[in-house]
């Protein structure tokens, strides 16, 4: 969904939401090694629930 969402002649944001604190919910980390690198490779926002989320809320 988010390589489909990079078009260059259409504003996008592309956002991976990375599940890494087990004391607020489950943690998602292992197995997500791909999509990080996917989103270190394509420049895309990576949100740590564990060390942005009370930024976001």
């Amino acid at each position: 969904m988010l390589k489909f969402s990079e078009q260059p002649n259409r504003p996008a944001l592309r956002l991976l939401v990375l599940h890494d604190d087990p004391d607020r919910e489950f943690d998602y980390v292992t197995g997500a090694e791909e999509a990080l690198q996917l989103a270190l490779d394509n420049n895309w926002t990576v949100v740590s629930v564990k060390d942005d989320w009370t930024t976001v809320f």
